[in-house]
């Protein structure tokens, strides 16, 4: 187990002292070996070689590395300008990638997060605490692996979550106040899958009419198909091309295409996941939905989905406060929303 310095209780190494790095400047010759997720690769005349889509991109999941492992490559070059950068708060930065956890299989986390649920002696803060990281362990595993096998497992811990959110109240009232500013794909899935099933109990508490259990699939895997986006898309600085946009725009059917492979494309899921980017102006995609076009689900997902990009750091631009990024969808992106579920969710912060 690695012993360093650690970020938030996960190990971090430096990308300067990393066996295998030998250049000078920002751009390391790295073993494919030690690649990490975070690592910005630039493959130069090794992505026609070998027939790679993109030349450069950063590392998002562990199936680009075994990718590249597969492909016979024994080095490839990393930017460590480009590669992710953590913020010390004091105007410092240090070129360290956070490394994620070996995680259990998903067995043994959906096991190790029940425990702990029916653990009468414990507070409702230790187990909302115990949802949240459990919970960025299962979609980080979906995510490297999105099979058939392993999106029916995750669907399956995600129905005992939102059971438990369901009748667990002071455990549910935590959840607002612990999620992660630090922005990748699995903690950006857990932040709004948990987000919107709050608002989903707080709107349909009374009716027996919806399936929350497939509404909380839906809402963790909304951006299941970015496994199928280009990684250097995913947290680009600055803006994307018309062309990389309209690759990123398909990103709901590619995760509506994931979904009904793996034989789990429910109608709750799928509405979800296609029409989460559509706006109520109709300035959203893939379709450019309208008002009552577009359903309730996706409505309560689009809500938590922008409120997180809000709060969340990117590559791009830092993060805002909660009550700030309330303020700018209530005066600046009004015209984005429903507004009676809108009201809803502000309520959940004033708890």
């Amino acid at each position: 187990m690695y012993g360093g310095p650690t970020l938030r209780g996960k190990p971090i190494r430096n990308l300067m002292t990393m066996e295998g790095v030998d250049d000078s400047d920002m751009i390391k010759t790295v073993k494919v070996d030690n690649l990490k997720i975070g690592m910005y690769v630039t493959l130069g005349d090794l992505a026609e070689e070998y027939s790679f889509l993109d030349q450069e991109f950063k590392i998002t999941t562990k199936a680009q590395i075994v990718n590249i492992m597969d492909k016979g490559i024994e080095k490839v070059k990393i930017d460590t300008e480009k590669s992710d950068i953590l913020d010390h708060g004091d105007g410092r930065t240090m070129t360290e990638i956070p490394v994620p956890d070996d995680f259990n299989p998903l067995e043994d986390i959906a096991e190790e997060l029940r425990e702990t649920l029916e653990d009468a002696n414990a507070p409702p803060k230790t187990k909302a605490k115990a949802v949240y990281d459990h919970s960025i362990q299962m979609m980080n595993s979906i995510l490297v692996k999105p099979s058939p096998g392993n999106i029916l497992k995750g669907k399956k811990m995600i129905t005992g979550i939102v059971d438990h959110i369901l009748v667990d109240d002071h455990t549910a009232n935590y959840l607002t106040k612990i999620t992660s500013h630090d922005y990748y794909t699995y903690t950006h899935s857990v932040n709004v899958g948990l987000l919107s099933v709050l608002l989903a109990k707080a709107i349909y508490k009374d009716s027996e009419d919806h399936d929350m259990g497939e509404l909380g699939a839906g809402f963790f895997l909304h951006d299941l198909g970015k496994c199928d986006v280009p990684a250097y898309l995913i947290n680009k600085p600055g803006k994307l091309s018309a062309s990389e946009w309209e690759i990123m725009r398909k990103h709901p059917t590619f995760g509506q295409r994931v979904l009904a492979e793996a034989n789990q494309l429910t109608p709750e899921c799928g509405v979800i996941v296609m029409q989460h980017h559509e706006r109520e102006d109709g300035s959203g995609y893939p379709f450019g939905r309208k008002g009552h076009h577009i359903h309730d689900y996706a409505r309560i997902c689009t809500i938590a989905d922008v409120y997180d990009a809000l709060i969340s750091t990117r590559a791009y631009k830092k993060n805002v406060s909660s009550d700030e990024a309330l303020r700018i969808m209530e005066e600046e992106m009004y015209h984005f929303f429903n507004q009676d579920l809108f009201a809803e969710f502000v309520k959940l912060f004033n708890k």
